[in-house]
């Protein structure tokens, strides 16, 4: 093997290609809670009382102001530098017509930079919009070189240029972006300390002609004149908590949470410790796709011998003499080449060799012939089904010197052998040359039954973790994370966000488990940990089945939309308001005269959008806030993108947003059903998620 890693995120490679967001995912459970234990602290003490809370955070804020106008100013020189080459002597060979495009950024700062405060935040903001549109440029640029070379010949003439140019934009051209960015951001940051001295510095010194303080000597020495609340404290010692955890790398965060997870295991249920160990920063897509049973290659991979064996036998007295063997074989108690199936003792595979002996024990030879490979197939089934998932991973390694390269390939990258054969960051593309290969005349055999394999199990993943609980995806979307949490949490729900009112309905009316409910949250007692929140959005493609949002009321009849949007009547003459029809599918309309006086006919359709499960309902300085374990929504930055920790503020989850920017959302809960405490000892075993 490769490694000796008992987990996919313990895999550099791995960690880096499905978990891009790994350490800030870590660091958000730890920040998030340790938010709210703070202020758990603080909350209701006089800070007559704290005087030396009050000192240490005037000395950190006068530090913290230093710091922040040192980058400020070192940020600023850097973005009024005219040629930045020296900056990117790392990438080698640079890429020219990138540098060109960051020194024309520089050139808009020195040519356009406000003339004071006033103007700096918003035209930094502007810059960075400005980048990431460019930086986004970039990215459609690369993946539509990939497709392009997917799609082109070995031995086509501009191959090695194109390949050598999508090269460059990947390794080069795109960090350097990247980079950039980077730079952009972190001046942006400086103003959230900076802004407010830098303004009241302004604000005197045009009021007083007299005032000659220079604004460097201001901004280090600025103390705000606002008296300091228990709130600044708290939230000051959170970001020094958040600023201690900041060089720590996975293991080290994982080491502070099990810290917590140890003191207070009721409040991190086993639902919570596993999402945050095994999917903390996994990256967002779709989980099929991503994983393929390895009993059932093998038993696709033996039935295909066992076929050719078949088609081998010379004629109607050898297939009745390998009938007597087999009907010896079973019906003897023992014997040297006894299959273990016909030492069997569950029903269902008893009554499926009864089936298949009717036709091995037939007097036709056609029939005894299909009897006889029907047998010998169940016999690879039973054989490969009986096998636990390390001893079919272990067969199949075994046999890595009979496949292709590029078959082992797919093998790693569908199975959990990835997690200790991975040793490069291209390990889920193939080289053209692999592809070229794969596509060989003497591999149709193989190919057939490699693609049937996958094609079998594009969504398998769901029942599979549903039965093992073990980390076999290497991605997610919102809903299948959450069905993700709801298996450890003893329940199997329906894929998809479309049937999960439904089944929370149900559970609700049927009362499985007492206690269950779906309703329309009024307040936070109805966001329970483990519950679901499921939101909706009016989109202007027709949504997917598995995406619809069908007619449904809670149990007080509460429906999908909310009534004072329906036949509002606009402040505005000039706003249209829209027209709603419900249905099966529910949808919207409004016609109205746009800009260039053409007439536009505007439809909507109403969808689930969104679920995200409660962590748990907390109150920080900032107010009341739900925890939630969730994805980022797909069109995030690189910073948001990826499964984890999130929180918002309790009045945003109770809101219905506005008309335009739908945003109702509803709660369905069902009680933890019977958790898989055997299998959790085994993806919580810390022995083997901390490496030393």
């Amino acid at each position: 093997m490769a490694g000796a890693y008992y987990f996919q995120w313990q895999n550099e490679f791995l960690c880096k290609t499905i978990y891009p967001m790994r350490e800030q995912k870590l660091r958000d459970f730890l920040v998030y809670y340790m938010e709210v234990d703070i202020w758990a602290q603080y909350k209701g003490k006089d800070i007559a009382a704290l005087q030396s809370d009050v000192q240490a955070y005037k000395k950190a804020q006068e530090l913290a102001a230093i710091t922040a106008y040192k980058s400020y100013s070192s940020l600023l020189n850097y973005f009024k530098t005219a040629d930045v080459r020296g900056y990117y002597v790392k990438f080698k060979p640079a890429d020219e017509a990138e540098l060109a495009e960051i020194n024309k950024l520089h050139q808009l700062f020195i040519s356009s930079w406000p003339k004071d405060i006033r103007g700096e935040r918003s035209f930094v903001q502007m810059q960075i919009n400005y980048w990431v549109n460019h930086r986004n440029l970039l990215r459609d640029w690369i993946k539509s070189r990939k497709r392009r070379l997917d799609g082109m010949g070995l031995d086509h003439p501009k191959r090695p240029a194109e390949a050598a140019e999508l090269a460059l934009k990947e390794s080069v051209s795109l960090p350097m972006a990247e980079q950039e960015l980077d730079q952009l951001r972190a001046f942006d940051s400086t103003y959230d300390k900076i802004e407010k001295p830098k303004l009241e510095w302004y604000k005197l010194q045009k009021s007083d002609p007299n005032y000659k303080t220079p604004e460097a000597d201001f901004l280090v020495h600025y103390s705000p004149t606002k008296a300091v609340t228990i709130q600044d404290i708290a939230i000051w010692r959170a970001e020094e908590y958040k600023s201690s955890l900041a060089k720590k790398n996975q293991f080290e965060l994982l080491e502070e949470a099990y810290l917590r997870f140890k003191k207070e295991p009721k409040r991190f249920p086993y639902w919570l410790q596993y999402m945050v160990v095994h999917f903390s920063g996994m990256r967002y897509a779709s989980a099929h796709g991503s994983w393929a049973d390895p009993k059932d290659l093998l038993i696709k991979l033996r039935i295909a011998e066992v076929e050719k064996e078949n088609k081998l036998i010379p004629n109607d007295l050898e297939v009745e003499k390998q009938c007597k063997e087999k009907i010896a074989q079973y019906e003897s108690a023992s014997g040297m080449n006894r299959p273990k199936l016909a030492s069997a003792t569950d029903k269902a595979w008893k009554d499926k060799v009864a089936l298949h002996m009717l036709s091995v024990k037939a007097n036709g030879p056609k029939t005894r012939r299909a009897g006889l490979a029907a047998l010998k197939a169940e016999e690879v089934n039973y054989e490969y089904m009986s096998m636990t998932t390390d001893e079919a991973l272990k067969k199949l390694e075994s046999m890595k010197a009979t496949f292709p390269k590029w078959a082992w390939k797919e093998i790693v990258k569908l199975t959990p052998l990835r997690v200790n054969y991975v040793a490069d960051l291209n390990w889920e593309t193939f080289t053209p040359e692999e592809l070229a290969e794969r596509n060989l005349p003497q591999h149709n055999d193989l190919r057939m039954v490699m693609d049937a394999w996958i094609t079998k199990h594009i969504g398998a993943w769901r029942d599979e973790h549903g039965r093992t609980h073990e980390l076999i995806v290497s991605r997610a979307v919102c809903n299948e994370t959450a069905e993700h949490i709801q298996h450890i949490r003893g329940h199997l729900p329906p894929g998809g966000l479309t049937p999960k009112p439904n089944w929370y309905l149900k559970n609700e009316k049927e009362k499985i488990l007492p206690g269950a409910y779906y309703v329309k949250p009024t307040s936070a007692n109805e966001y329970t940990p483990g519950a679901s929140i499921l939101w909706l959005r009016f989109v202007t493609k027709q949504p997917d089945a598995w995406q619809v949002a069908k007619p449904i009321e809670t149990k007080d009849g509460v429906g999908l939309i909310a009534k004072g949007f329906v036949g509002r009547k606009p402040k505005d003459k000039k706003d249209i308001p829209w027209v709603y029809k419900p249905g099966e599918i529910t949808t919207r309309s409004r016609t109205y005269i746009d800009a260039n006086k053409q007439k536009v006919n505007e439809q909507q359709w109403l969808r689930w959008i969104h679920e995200a499960t409660v962590a748990e309902v907390a109150e920080t300085a900032d107010g009341p806030t739900i925890i939630t374990y969730e994805t980022a929504l797909p069109d995030g930055d690189k910073g948001t993108s990826a499964v984890g920790i999130f929180k918002m503020p309790l009045s945003w989850h109770l809101s219905d947003g506005t008309e335009d920017a739908y945003n109702r959302s509803f709660v369905g809960y069902v009680p933890e059903g019977q958790v898989p405490v055997e299998h959790m000892k085994t993806m919580l075993d810390w022995n083997k998620i901390i490496l030393k």
